[in-house]
Parts: structure tokens; C-alpha cells; sequence
């Protein structure tokens, strides 16, 4: 924790800030460990502080002496602390920061602001060790649950029946939480990118996209995998075929010093080559740890470059809206001949 709000202040000092308020939740538990519905972060040249109320005062004074805890009531709130501490210019976190929020701080603390948004996500990009471990944990779990779901799924069953499952089995095994809602979608309903499991009842022919992770020590997975049940059309295993070759080639592209645009392109440019450019309209992939979803971003427009123990996700697709779409997403460690993939389930086409 020393380490990372190092690293922190090492910014502030770069960015000119003197203080910053810390209050997007996945932000303070990077730099703090503190898991509370009510926390407030201020990090100064000399000081730590942590503001919380009596519900959590307990647990946070563990944090001592790293941090100095404030309690919170009706009469010391973030508000007057920080108009007491006589700080002139304050860095916030302007896009986790509510309209209501902004307004008290603007009226009741006298200083100026400026953003400091950004700041933590960029160190939090890449991964220690224990991130890694935690990370890694919870891959090997959303693997074992791909694995018994080809056990499990077969004509009947509905995508609710099926997702609710894959959720069960997460869970028994060592999911402190999923990674986000669950994506199981099949038939035509595979052409929904995001769709959520429905009623629709799983038939022969059908593919099966699975979009799923979970969470170990607060740090997540993330994976997606498309299934046929039964016999498939010639058309859908061509398109299966080409998101296959298209995600193997990103990930044998991907190291460290590559731009995320050019990871991007790499998967991009195959699909676009095969003439299915067009049904293929998100990104490439995207960061992964106390968020599902986080920096670096693996799209047209970024212009991120790739750094050693990044996490992130290696995902094209191709919908074809009211046929079936195709998604094959790794999770992998970002080194400077490589990637480290952290998914072992199988990627060619499996027909259950």
C-alpha cells in the first residue's frame, strides 16, 4: 500500500497537485485495502487521510499509521474537513464525483480544483504480483465452470436455466463474486454483443456464447466462448473460423511497446479482409482487475501503449444481426515477448 500511494504523490507532484481527493470505490481500495459504502480518501505532500463513519471506524483504524482516520457524523463530514484543513487547490476525480457532490465541495469548501482523474487508473494498469495471483485465481475458476457447462448444456434447457448454472458453479468453487451479469445468449440472440440470458430455450443448430467471470480477493476474470450444439450450418463455422484466426493472430501480436490501436487494427484489418468488417463494431479488448473494465482500452481511438503486466482481454466478434454472432475472449498478461494466457479452455469450435 506504501508503494502505491508512492506512486500516487509521485504524480501529484508531476501534475502540480498539492491534494487529492480520492473517492471512486475501486480507487480507495487499490490504496487502501478498505472495503466501506462511506469513504473518503484526501492524499496530501505529507499526509494520508481517511475519512469514514462509525459503522466501519473499527476496521479502518487498522490502517494506522499509514493512514490518519477521521470519523465522520453530522458535524464532520468531508465538507468541513477539508474546508479545517486549509487546503487552496484540490484535485478530484471529476468523472466519479456526482453533480450534488461537486456542489457541496464547490459552495462549502474555499479552494479551486482541478482534475486528477485518470491518476490511480493509470498506476493500477499494471499489475503487482499479488494482483496477478488474484487474477490468475479466478481465470483457473471461469475455466473449471466453461468446462462444466459442456457437460451441462443441451436442448430443453433455457439461457436462464443455463446461465443460473454457470453462476452455481462459479460460486461453489471459490468466487468471492461474479465478474459482472452473466452473458449466455444463444440462436439468433447470439447476435446480441450484450444480450441477457432470456427464456429462450436452447435448440440443435444453436450457437451458445458464454460471457463470463468472477472475482477472487476483489480482482476479476473475464472470458467468452462460443459453442454449437449440435450440427451447424457451413456459414456459421466459416464465421466461426475467421473470429478464431482473427483473435489467435491479436494475441500472438500483442507485447509490450505495441500501441493498443495497432492491437486493435490487427484483429480488426482480418475480419475487415474476410468482408465482415462491418459486424464487428466494438473494441478489441480492454483492461481487467478491480474492474472488469479498465485502462488500457484496445479500440480505433486509443492511444495507449501496451506495458509489461497489463491484464487484458483479446475479444473480436462478428454479429450478424437475426442469424448468430461468434466472440472468442482471452484474458492475458502483457510481456515483452508476448502474452501469458491465462485462458486454457479450448479454442476451437466445440460441438456438444
Amino acid at each position: 500500500m506504501q508503494n502505491r500511494i508512492n506512486k500516487v504523490k509521485e504524480s501529484m507532484k508531476a501534475k502540480g497537485i498539492g491534494a487529492f481527493l480520492i473517492s471512486k470505490p475501486e480507487n480507495q481500495v487499490y490504496l487502501t485495502g478498505f472495503h466501506s459504502s462511506n469513504c473518503q480518501i484526501v492524499i496530501t505532500e505529507d499526509e494520508n487521510y481517511l475519512l469514514t463513519d462509525f459503522r466501519y471506524i473499527e476496521a479502518a483504524a487498522e490502517l494506522a499509521p499509514l493512514y490518519n482516520v477521521v470519523l465522520t457524523d453530522h458535524s464532520i463530514t468531508i465538507y468541513t474537513f477539508l474546508k479545517q484543513s486549509g487546503i487552496e487547490k484540490l484535485a478530484i476525480e471529476e468523472e466519479h464525483l456526482s453533480y450534488s457532490e461537486y456542489k457541496q465541495l464547490s459552495e462549502g469548501v474555499i479552494c479551486s480544483f482541478q482534475s486528477g482523474g485518470g491518476i490511480v487508473e493509470t498506476i493500477r494498469a499494471i499489475k503487482d504480483e499479488s494482483e496477478l495471483d488474484a487474477i490468475m485465481k479466478a481465470q483457473q475458476i471461469a475455466d473449471l465452470g466453461f468446462c462444466h457447462m459442456l457437460d451441462y448444456l443441451k436442448p430443453g434447457l433455457t439461457e436462464k436455466e443455463a446461465a443460473f448454472e454457470l453462476e452455481m458453479f462459479l460460486r461453489s468453487h471459490g468466487a468471492d463474486a461474479l465478474s459482472f451479469d452473466t452473458i449466455l445468449v444463444s440462436g439468433v440472440r447470439t447476435s446480441l454483443p450484450h444480450g441477457t440470458p432470456s427464456p429462450k430455450i436452447l435448440e440443435k443448430g444453436d450457437f451458445i456464447t458464454m460471457d463470463f467471470g468472477c472475482a477472487v480477493d476483489g480482482y476479476r476474470s473475464d472470458m467468452t466462448r462460443t459453442v454449437a450444439l449440435g450440427s451447424i450450418s457451413a456459414e456459421q463455422r466459416n464465421v466461426y473460423d475467421i473470429v478464431m484466426r482473427a483473435q489467435t493472430a491479436g494475441c500472438n501480436a500483442i507485447r509490450s511497446g505495441l500501441s493498443c490501436r495497432e492491437a486493435d487494427r490487427v484483429c480488426r484489418d482480418y475480419i475487415a479482409d474476410e468482408g465482415l468488417g462491418v459486424f464487428f463494431g466494438h473494441g478489441t479488448g480492454h483492461g481487467v482487475g478491480l474492474e472488469v473494465h479498465e485502462a488500457p482500452t484496445l479500440n480505433t481511438k486509443s492511444d495507449e501503449i501496451l506495458k509489461e503486466n497489463m491484464v487484458i482481454t483479446v475479444e473480436p466478434g462478428i454479429y450478424m444481426p437475426k442469424k448468430f454472432g461468434v466472440r472468442i475472449e482471452d484474458l492475458a498478461i502483457v510481456t515483452a515477448s508476448g502474452i501469458i494466457n491465462l485462458v486454457k479452455s479450448d479454442k476451437e469450435l466445440i460441438i456438444l
